[in-house]
């Protein structure tokens, strides 16, 4: 998540097309069902669309306008100048292009409140009724703690940005990585007048020095639509009482909605799989995908509700570094909803690869691959 190094943008040269040519091989087939699952997937090897930028992260919604609205750390955007936290619009679709022109970035965005060694990350957008909505976090350097975080909020489609400057949101790691469940265009199939957003405690994915816990939790928060930014409107997800949801002003009685404690790869690193990614909601399968990642892994999974349960139907490894650019993962996974299909079965992914990892290659940018679900029976 460090800056791009100089002419990298010059390298993404990607096709638009998400159709095989004839004389080309046949498509892998669709993932063995996953237990519990109720789709089934797969994944491209790596983006096939891209808007030029530098910068990586990308948290979008899709506003009122028409447009993709994204956030982006560490990077120029679509600009001249370097932001560690920008807001840029993207025009266009996968079909065709993308082009992006930054609005906003750094001070005008948000606070760093927790000092020297941190660093501002957006990690959410939400886009409703007109109005944005910026998550943004402090991220220590290292990347390995996140201790506070909060929200703000434009008017004005990104242009100026307003936020609580006395204090953060969210603080002593609690709920501070946050993003947004994704409810479409304007937030037009969210199911009630409330916005909810999903929240990791410690850090943003594993803590690589062991210096908070490892997140392993997934909480989700709802607060009303016309409230966002008023800490105490909030309530957060407690349990179920006879099948529904239970909800708290008390962050202490937050409940996961989803645990899970698998590590892969413990000879190399012993990841945890939960992580800053991003939750979608596809209406025409009727189903919440949340998708999470690992250093080397994709970890997508479904629900019916906001609350789930969540269940995996999505593994994907590229193997450890190095890799090629003919397949790779990358962090900060997220399906904009502007870019689903009408039968809801192709969508696209944008995950990114930072010049700093030892990976061999990098992807930061704007990038989409494809991924294509199918429901089960």
């Amino acid at each position: 998540m460090r800056r791009a190094l100089a002419g990298l943008v010059t390298l993404v040269a990607l096709a638009t097309t998400a159709s095989c040519a004839p004389d080309e091989p046949a498509p892998e087939p669709l993932s063995s069902p996953l237990p519990g699952a109720s789709l089934t997937a797969r994944i491209a090897d790596a983006p096939t669309v891209a808007a030029v930028a530098d910068g990586d992260l990308w948290a979008s919604c899709w506003a009122d306008d028409g447009a993709l609205y994204a956030a982006n750390g560490d990077g120029n955007a679509f600009g001249s100048d370097f932001f560690d936290a920008a807001v840029s619009r993207i025009d266009g679709d996968v079909a065709t292009a993308l082009t992006g022109e930054t609005l906003a970035g750094g001070d005008a965005v948000g606070t760093i409140w927790s000092g020297d060694g941190f660093t501002r990350k957006p990690t959410g957008m939400l886009c409703r009724d007109g109005v944005l909505y910026l998550a943004v976090q402090d991220l220590r350097l290292d990347f390995n703690e996140a201790p506070a975080a909060t929200i703000a909020r434009s008017s004005d489609h990104g242009r100026t940005w307003e936020w609580d400057t006395a204090a953060p949101m969210f603080g002593d790691h609690v709920f501070t990585t946050v993003f947004f469940a994704d409810h479409g265009q304007d937030s037009r199939h969210a199911p009630d007048g409330y916005v909810y957003a999903y929240g990791l405690d410690g850090n943003w994915r594993d803590s690589f020095d062991d210096s908070v816990p490892d997140p392993q939790d997934l909480y989700l928060a709802r607060v009303p639509h016309d409230a966002v930014l008023d800490r105490s409107a909030w309530e957060f997800f407690a349990g179920l009482d006879g099948g529904s949801p239970v909800w708290s002003a008390d962050i202490a009685q937050r409940a996961a909605v989803l645990h899970d404690e698998r590590r892969l790869y413990p000879s190399e690193h012993d990841f945890s799989v939960i992580s800053q990614g991003g939750v979608v909601y596809v209406p025409q399968l009727d189903r919440y995908l949340y998708t999470s990642w690992t250093e080397y892994t994709f970890e997508f999974y479904e629900a019916s509700a906001p609350w789930g349960p969540w269940t995996l139907f999505l593994s994907r490894d590229f193997g450890p570094y190095p890799w090629t650019t003919d397949a790779y993962g990358g962090y900060a996974t997220t399906i904009p909803s502007k870019f689903i299909s009408e039968d809801g079965m192709t969508l696209w992914v944008q995950s990114n690869v930072c010049p700093c990892a030892p990976a061999g290659m990098s992807s930061y940018y704007f990038g989409l691959r494809e991924l294509e679900v199918a429901p089960l029976g």
